[in-house]
């Protein structure tokens, strides 16, 4: 993983990737795993520390059912906004967590990156800023990482709080984001 970490950070400091919305289609889908990777080697793997019960994961209503075959635009920007909540909750207090600071800011980093990617293929897919035809699906993804952040501040950015969060958006969001480059592949 370590020479993986290395390669992604030169790609994104030279800027080199150049911008071909069905090239990151296909290039996203092997990334998502490596996302994935980042998120457990945060805390140091997949399992949840002995303090935090896996029982009783609270329920965010995760908006998978709700954004069921959004249109190849909606999918675009959804995607986008997905990193770049993301990225806006893993930049809340995450002391308590006692995550790896160099692995933290590499996923950081990475989501950054990902969202421009996905906002510029969505502007230079239609050629003008990109608006969400079903507003429902900005919405949803909203309600979602809002509960996300609130759940996470009423608990007072505790340890457990942030594995409950890093697990759900492990699942979830890599599920979603799946269906979304899926429905941009067909």
């Amino acid at each position: 993983m370590g020479l993986q970490q290395v390669g992604l950070l030169i790609l994104l400091a030279s800027g080199a990737v150049t911008l071909n919305c069905d090239e990151i289609v296909q290039d996203q889908k092997g990334e998502l795993r490596n996302t994935k990777e980042l998120l457990e080697a945060m805390s140091g793997g997949p399992a949840s520390p002995p303090e935090c019960p896996i029982t009783g994961m609270p329920d965010f209503g995760f908006p998978i059912r709700s954004t069921s075959r959004p249109s190849k635009e909606d999918a675009r920007m959804a995607i986008g906004l997905i990193f770049k909540e993301t990225l806006r909750v893993f930049q809340l207090n995450f002391t308590q967590a006692n995550w790896n600071t160099t692995v933290t800011e590499l996923f950081q980093m990475v989501l950054h990156q990902q969202s421009q990617w996905w906002e510029r293929c969505s502007v230079a897919h239609i050629g003008r800023e990109a608006r969400l035809k079903d507003p429902r699906v900005k919405l949803n993804l909203m309600i979602y990482f809002r509960k996300l952040q609130t759940f996470l501040r009423d608990k007072q950015y505790s340890l457990c709080a942030w594995e409950a969060v890093r697990k759900t958006i492990s699942v979830n969001n890599l599920i979603l984001l799946d269906q979304l480059l899926k429905s941009l592949s067909d």
